[in-house]
């Protein structure tokens, strides 16, 4: 019983408890298991009084039926109005917990699978109220079935002691027979999710899945997974068909046993009819009470397995903790400095000792090959990742003293693929500032204002739902504008005009040009467009900086420099042609 404590105990510990309603749970349970044995009282009774005679008699034992009734269907009335409280406390505020974790640790879904984390948050979190409502009918089953052992104590000590053994062997096969139902079920839900995970990758890449005609062989990698999941569904029903065949059979076997011995009892006038009719009922009412607590208790188990799976996410915690400060000092200039910087990652070095300065009102790029570091340096701004030695400073503070409120309200920034909601474009800019002038304001800075109020809708067009109102330019020009809307004096931008046709490109360009007259902007890129527009140049090469300075500077300095901006504008001038 340790175990299924402990998985209840696991449950609570998930967020602050619901203590009242569980407790009403208990008592609503409780009330109905016990009022569920006096029906038997009262037809023992009507037997007793048919055998005498009283006719008087019987009538006052069926108001008592009524009674008993009353008093148990109120009691699972009471019951099922708890469970939903409980279940819409529960599910919401985890699913909540498990949204923010995720969110706050994106190396989660490095560690686990997307189709773990999407199956957990939207199917296991709806079980739990099931796992409480399980442990607190298990809990009020065994109480009921010490009552009625004591009972055939109170008529015959060797009728209940064979009783209780006959419980006892059924209960220890049955609960051998869950361990082993729980541990396939685990291996079911494991190759479950090495399939969604596929089908989710699958419909990432739906086009080159097709094109390429991957799924041949796909469907052969698939067919592992398919198989090794059969294997464990097997195994599954195998023990499922034992525990309801064949176990069943010696409870069925100990029952004839024991029809034989009440008969011989009341043959030989130690027992009344009554009191025979009474210990049947209660009888046939320990084995249907022992297969629901049983039931209850394999619910359990295979709930467990869910549990786990929430508590891994819930408990999850990076091996290194980037440490925060306290530093509130919200009146930041926006100049960056890297001091001999290193960061290294699974062993390999990325970035090698590199010192720069990044200016404000300027637009500063980090350029490079593939591989040379560029977006390390953002996601380092950023605070996503801690360097091994040297330090980052803005306006000559240490990044990791900044506090997370005043950090993430001044350092903001665009990503290469553009991240919208499906949602209108009020409420996707509406997760940043609500406020719809602060919105349009933002909207005609990037110069998307006019084209959203052409929209039938305006700015309660929803994104998504016709698939030619934004462009992928389009798209990146509001996430801009949500990113102005946190008021941030750092800008970062990751490679955001290389999924764009060059219209766009040119007015992302543009923009970039407006907002370097308030902010610090840095840029990752490969276009000469972008180049073209850069104050300032840091160069990366391997890991290291190559050159920095002011862009013609740089490109007189530096023959990487002119060889990546040449390159870049041949390959554009072959995709014109």
């Amino acid at each position: 019983m340790k175990k299924y404590i402990d998985i209840f105990k696991k449950i609570l510990g998930f967020v602050p408890n619901k203590n009242k309603a569980i407790r009403h749970m208990f008592y609503a349970s409780a009330i109905g298991h016990i009022s569920s044995l006096l029906p038997p009282v009262a037809t023992a009774g009507i037997i007793a009084m048919v055998t005498q005679n009283n006719v008087s008699a019987i009538f006052g034992y069926a108001f008592l039926y009524i009674i008993f009734y009353v008093i148990y269907f109120s009691s699972r009335y009471w019951r099922y109005y708890t469970y939903s409280e409980i279940a819409q406390y529960y599910h919401n505020e985890v699913q909540k917990k498990l949204f923010e974790k995720i969110a706050d640790h994106d190396a989660i879904s490095q560690k686990l699978s997307k189709g773990k984390l999407i199956d957990t948050c939207s199917d296991d979190v709806r079980y739990i109220v099931d796992v409480i409502d399980a442990f607190v009918e298990a809990t009020m089953i065994i109480v009921k079935l010490v009552i009625i052992i004591l009972i055939f104590m109170y008529y015959n000590i060797f009728v209940a002691t064979f009783v209780l053994v006959l419980d006892l062997v059924y209960l220890k096969l049955m609960d051998i027979n869950s361990r082993k139902v729980a541990k396939h079920y685990e291996g079911t839900r494991k190759y479950n999710d090495k399939l969604i995970d596929m089908l989710n990758q699958m419909m990432t890449n739906v086009k080159q899945v097709k094109t390429l005609n991957m799924m041949p062989g796909l469907n052969k990698k698939l067919d592992r997974f398919r198989n090794k999941w059969t294997s464990q569904y097997i195994q599954r029903r195998q023990n499922m068909t034992y525990r309801y065949s064949t176990i069943p059979a010696i409870v069925y076997f100990g029952k004839i046993m024991l029809y034989v011995i009440l008969g011989l009892l009341v043959i030989n006038k130690v027992m009344t009819l009554d009191k025979l009719v009474l210990l049947i009922s209660y009888f046939e009412m320990t084995i249907t009470c022992t297969d629901e607590m049983l039931n209850h208790l394999l619910n359990l188990s295979n709930y467990n397995v869910q549990m786990n799976r929430i508590k891994t996410i819930l408990d999850y915690t990076p091996k290194k903790e980037l440490d925060y400060g306290t530093f509130n000092n919200d009146y930041i200039n926006g100049t960056v400095v890297f001091k001999n910087v290193t960061y290294e990652n699974k062993g390999e070095k990325i970035l090698k000792n590199v010192s720069f300065k990044i200016y404000p009102n300027e637009i500063n790029a980090i350029i490079g090959h593939s591989g040379s570091g560029k977006s390390t340096v953002l996601n380092l701004i950023y605070r996503l990742r801690r360097i091994n030695n040297g330090s980052i400073l803005i306006d000559n503070q240490d990044i990791y003293d900044y506090s997370t409120s005043v950090f993430s309200s001044n350092v903001s920034g665009v990503f290469q693929n553009s991240f919208v909601f499906q949602m209108s474009i009020k409420d996707n800019l509406g997760l940043i500032d609500p406020d719809p002038i602060n919105q349009m304001e933002a909207c005609k800075r990037v110069g998307i204002h006019d084209y959203i109020m052409k929209l039938p809708q305006g700015y309660n067009t929803v994104i998504g739902e016709d698939e030619h109102n934004f462009t992928a330019g389009q798209k990146q020009l509001l996430a801009i504008a949500r990113s102005l809307l946190s008021k941030a004096e750092i800008l970062l931008f990751d490679e955001v005009t290389s999924n764009i046709d060059p219209k766009s490109t040119s007015d992302i360009a543009n923009v970039l040009l407006d907002l370097k007259s308030d902010h610090t902007v840095v840029m990752v890129t490969h276009k000469p467009e972008m180049m073209e527009i850069a104050d300032r140049i840091v160069l990366l090469n391997n890991g290291k900086v190559s050159d920095k300075g002011t862009n013609k500077a740089v490109y007189e300095r530096s023959s990487l420099y002119r060889e990546l901006k040449n390159r870049t504008f041949a390959s554009v001038s072959r995709l014109e042609d």
